[in-house]
């Protein structure tokens, strides 16, 4: 695939599925967004009222080192954001309890993922913090706990087509 940002080709195993937004930010209209969005490449606020954060959740893979990671957000609570905020540049923040949180993205190759309750575990100010799925018979649960096999990598990958 030819990347539309540098111009280079990158292999499609080697890529991840992201998000750019919340599912319901990016469902705003125009207008709508000029209004009640406040948002970067890490944080998003709608209208005060909603707050998310940018996250990846690991899928570890079979006959692979490093895990499969879905860039996706998720929501927390007010206080929470506040938070995680405070600590964005800290080398500490891992230190922090996990928060509670809800994934923010209809994953479509795992339907039923937007709503999921998960834990968001922050482990330093350049890695993105990592989603943990609570127990859930959901699959991405279960393909989280147990592992993916690179025919599911694929599929995910396939997104991007």
């Amino acid at each position: 695939m030819i990347c539309a940002k540098c111009g280079m080709e990158h292999p499609l195993e080697e890529m991840e599925l992201t998000f750019r937004r919340p599912d319901d930010a990016a469902k705003l209209s125009e207008e709508e967004r000029l209004r009640l969005l406040r948002d970067n490449s890490d944080l998003c606020i709608i209208g005060e009222e909603r707050f998310f954060i940018r996250a990846v959740l690991p899928l570890p893979v079979e006959s692979r080192e490093d895990p499969y990671c879905i860039g996706l957000w998720v929501e927390v609570s007010q206080a929470a954001f506040d938070r995680i905020y405070d600590l964005w540049e800290s080398e500490d923040q891992g230190l922090e309890p996990p928060f509670a949180v809800r994934i923010a993205n209809e994953i479509p190759t795992a339907a039923g993922s937007l709503g999921l309750d998960a834990e968001l575990r922050s482990s330093g100010p350049t890695v993105r913090p990592r989603v943990f799925l609570k127990p859930t018979s959901h699959q991405l649960y279960a393909e989280q706990a147990r592992g993916i096999d690179v025919h599911r990598v694929a599929e995910f990958t396939a997104l991007f087509a």
